[in-house]
This record gives C-alpha cells, sequence and structure tokens, in this order.
C-alpha cells in the first residue's frame, strides 16, 4: 500500500498542510507518512547528543501538539519522523525503500526544498518522479 508524505517545517502553514495530507490520506484509503527534516549544527553551550535528542523531542512535542489542536482521532493511520538532514534528501531517502503515492508540503517548503543544492522546485519534481502537491499557504481546509 502507498503512503502519502506529508513534508513540514512547522511553520504557520504547517496545520493547513497536514489537514491537506489527511485528507488525501482519506480518500486514497492509506496511511499518512509526516516528516519533520532538521539541520544538525552543534551549539558552542551543548553536547551533540544532548542537542539532537532535544530537537527530536521538541519536533515530537510540536506534533502531538498539532495532533491535539486538529482533533486528529485515527481514522488516518499516521506515522511522525524526525530525520537530520536536508529536505530534499530524506524524501528521497525515504522514496528509495519507501512506496508512496504523492508528497503533500508547503508552498515555502516547496520554493525552499533544494536551496542548498543550487537547484530550483523542477529539478525536485524531475527526481522524484511522484506527484506533488503544494498546499498554498493561506489554504483553509472546508
Amino acid at each position: 500500500m502507498k503512503a502519502i508524505l506529508c513534508a513540514l517545517d512547522f511553520s504557520e502553514a504547517t496545520d493547513h498542510v497536514i489537514k491537506v495530507a489527511l485528507e488525501v490520506a482519506a480518500q486514497k484509503r492509506t496511511h499518512l507518512v509526516v516528516l519533520y527534516a532538521y539541520r544538525l549544527i552543534q551549539p558552542k553551550t551543548q553536547d551533540i547528543t544532548e542537542y539532537r535528542n532535544s530537537m527530536v523531542s521538541k519536533a515530537r512535542a510540536d506534533f502531538e501538539a498539532i495532533v491535539k489542536r486538529l482533533k486528529i482521532n485515527g481514522e488516518v493511520p499516521y506515522e511522525f519522523r524526525s530525520e537530520i538532514g536536508f529536505l530534499s534528501d530524506r524524501i528521497e531517502a525515504y522514496l528509495k525503500s519507501n512506496s508512496v503515492d504523492i508528497i503533500v508540503m508547503s508552498q515555502n517548503l516547496a520554493h525552499s526544498i533544494n536551496e542548498h543544492k543550487g537547484l530550483t522546485f523542477e529539478h525536485f519534481l524531475d527526481s522524484t518522479k511522484i506527484p506533488v502537491l503544494v498546499v498554498p499557504e493561506m489554504y483553509e481546509a472546508a
């Protein structure tokens, strides 16, 4: 069964993006994988392992707050993943070992997804070969 992969960044658009991803997953009768990628840049005041653990804990807590706020009740099975790295690289790695029907992300993420490679969003689309649903920042779910 193919999943819906939802990339997020915990910006203001995140709630909207999650709602859209849940709608798509419900329509396709599949599960949702929510992916948050972050950079691991060691702060001078904290051990790298502690910093990583704090990033993972904060991401999990932020996601659980979204689940509560949106009253996500599990009608659509979902999982949350936080991974170290650039978002485009983490998506590509996920696609190599998992079956995905569509990728859902915010407009801002789409614009910035390949910045670190100096490539455009079109390059990302060409490399993934999977439909990408870009949710406008001002989207209001029905």
